[in-house]
């Protein structure tokens, strides 16, 4: 019965969100007002949509295997937290979860007393309409509701990689960035439909900040949950599906940067635009990369060409609306003039390089495609690609990182430039000097880049030094872009450290024995077996010396699911500020005194979640600044 209900609920912001489908289809330029309360509409759908969701958890909580996203994704003998996390860890439950966010982001704006009542109707009827598009796609052809019957006695099981903590606020996360987007373009859109008032850019602000602010939390969470349940993931290895979040964020950056000189100078409002239908039209290109079976990736949910179809022409269809609009009020924008050597002419040349770093992985994500479809043969564009494409790509972008701030807005010269920072100057010679000297046995690039990620935390280091030094107080966004600045420095640090440095082991190891990885002893106690709530482990016991010190002993595990017979393999970490010591055991030999085992050391990777820390406290701080000056 509850699932009944949930499928009415979800019937009724189908219904309620058509109206406002409708309207946007027949409400004409000249006469652009609305016939129906789209405030109203909005919270309606948000109250519809998050019923509907409640009933399918609960549905899941108490594993009515009646449905068959239920039979296929869970079993009675899964802890309560897996069975929740079973909600989002399917299609049809995800993008229930997708159109819960967007509807939220719809009943916020509804709620939001800062733009007037007639902006807000033209911003929520886009956004409804949004909601109506998806709604329609899950109960045509990805209906969480849908029945089974005779229903099994137990369920499939969920897939083991997926029980794990870290999905259980990975995909939220990834979502509230990813659909948070949704917002961003309708009030772009609506803003076109107005005639562009400048009043419009405080209204995006805050949103495109928290937006930011939770994709890069979900993809900093994604990649830490790959990195200890997979071996190793995130982009910094290019899987395509990572590639397709990654894409809207580089966007999104673009975007944060744009925005600032928008709301200063009045000027770029086209580039704001532009960036804000073109990171949500990227949103949904992953979704489509993602859920229609075209990539093979451990991250893909579904392979269903119907969905892809469906997905392939929603995307098409607000790609078209959204460019259509902007191209149609081209003679709106003013074209400035900016000096290179400027605040804004600065961001302006990194805004390109950052565009350009994400149309080669767009390049790289779906040329593959391409060659499958038009020439009958698969190809397989990976990391020497990426990396030789974007590596020239990333020296100027740093520099300009690094001069940016010192830059004054309007005009500077250079030579002045250079002798403001000509203390920071000799101290990038010495920290480049120091790393050298540390590492030059290492390879080159990973020198280099080392260094450049040095170069960006000493000057934002350095920037706040100055206020220091003057005796005067920091301003928030100063503070703001220092700590998003340093947390890229990190990010570039830790992602060559553990892609470039690492060093790995795999052998037969003997019970007794001990392997040496870097200034570690890793001897070998044996195995035993535990019973978990659902599996069984073989449970691998590793005791850790360094330089002779007993440090503790790390348990990995093989681990066999009683219900889907699969077999998973748990890493166990032991993580240092100077890198990981990662290990994971393998299969047993004949005599069962040796097993395979893999012994990696990966050089900073810690900082690359510290990285990801300081741009969310960033990107915080800068969110918080933008409500209060818009009140």
């Amino acid at each position: 019965m509850i699932s009944e209900i949930g499928l009415i609920f979800l019937i009724l912001t189908f219904v309620i969100s058509s109206f406002s489908f409708f309207n946007l289809l027949f409400v004409s330029k000249k006469n652009n007002h609305t016939f129906f309360d789209e405030l109203k509409f909005s919270k309606l759908a948000f109250f519809f949509t998050i019923a509907s969701f409640i009933c399918l958890s609960y549905s899941f909580l108490v594993s009515d295997f009646s449905l068959n996203v239920i039979s296929k994704n869970s079993n009675s003998q899964l802890p309560l937290i897996y069975k929740l996390t079973g909600v989002w860890g399917n299609h049809e439950g995800s993008i229930l979860l997708w159109l819960l966010v967007m509807t939220f982001f719809g009943y916020l704006f509804s709620i939001n007393s800062s733009a007037s009542a007639d902006f807000k109707n033209n911003v929520l009827r886009i956004q409804n309409t949004l909601c109506f598009l998806i709604t329609s796609f899950i109960l045509f052809t990805s209906n969480p509701f849908e029945k089974t019957f005779p229903p099994p006695i137990e369920g499939a099981d969920l897939n083991p990689l997926l029980q794990d903590p870290g999905l259980a606020i990975h995909p939220p996360f990834l979502y509230l960035g990813y659909v948070g987007f949704s917002i961003i373009y309708s009030i772009s859109v609506a803003a076109l439909s107005e005639g562009v008032k400048n009043y419009f850019i405080a209204i995006l602000k805050p949103w495109v900040f928290i937006s930011w602010i939770f994709l890069t939390c979900g993809i900093g969470l994604g990649s830490w949950w790959a990195y200890y349940e997979l071996g190793w993931g995130g982009f910094w290895f290019w899987d395509p599906v990572e590639n397709a979040s990654l894409l809207p964020w580089l966007t999104a950056s673009a975007l944060l940067h744009t925005i600032v000189i928008a709301d200063k100078k009045n000027i770029l409002v086209n580039w704001t635009i532009l960036l804000s239908i073109v990171t949500f039209i990227l949103s949904l290109l992953g979704t489509f990369l993602v859920r229609s079976g075209v990539l093979v990736s451990v991250h893909a949910f579904a392979n269903d060409p119907t969905r892809g179809i469906y997905i392939l022409a929603l995307l098409a269809s607000i790609s078209f609306f959204g460019i259509f609009k902007y191209f149609n009020n081209t003679h709106r924008f003013n074209r400035p003039n900016i000096s290179l050597i400027s605040r804004e002419g600065m961001i302006s040349l990194n805004n390109i390089f950052m565009l350009s770093i994400t149309f080669t992985i767009l390049i790289g994500t779906i040329y593959p495609l391409f060659s499958s479809v038009l020439f009958n043969s698969k190809i397989s564009v990976g990391a020497p690609f990426f990396n030789s494409i974007l590596m020239p790509i990333m020296f100027p972008f740093v520099i300009g990182m690094i001069l940016g701030p010192y830059i004054k807005w309007g005009k500077d010269d250079l030579i002045l430039l250079l002798n403001r920072i000509k203390v920071l100057l000799i101290i990038f010679v010495l920290i480049s000097l120091v790393v050298w000297y540390l590492s030059y046995k290492d390879p080159v690039l990973s020198i280099i880049f080392i260094i450049l990620g040095c170069w960006i935390i000493l000057s934002s280091v350095y920037e706040i030094f100055q206020f220091v030094q003057l005796k005067k107080k920091i301003p928030k966004k100063i503070f703001a872009q220092v700590l998003a600045h340093i947390g890229i420095g990190l990010l570039i640090i830790g992602a060559t450290g553990s892609s470039i440095l690492k060093q790995e082991k795999i052998q037969f190891q003997e019970i007794g024995e001990s392997i040496k990885i870097k200034n570690f002893q890793i001897q070998f106690l044996g195995v035993t077996k535990i019973e978990g709530p659902n599996y069984i482990s073989q449970t691998g016991n590793f005791l850790i010396t360094e330089n002779s010190k007993k440090l503790k002993i790390l348990k990995p595990e093989k681990r066999f699911y009683n219900t889907g017979k699969q077999v998973t393999t748990e890493a166990a970490i032991h993580s240092t500020i100077f890198g990981d010591l990662y290990i994971a055991i393998g299969d047993a030999h004949e005599n069962k005194s040796q097993w395979t085992t893999r012994i990696w050391f990966n050089p900073f990777t810690i900082w690359i979640w510290i990285g990801v820390f300081f741009l969310a406290v960033g990107g915080s701080f800068s969110f918080i600044n933008s409500l209060s000056r818009k009140r």
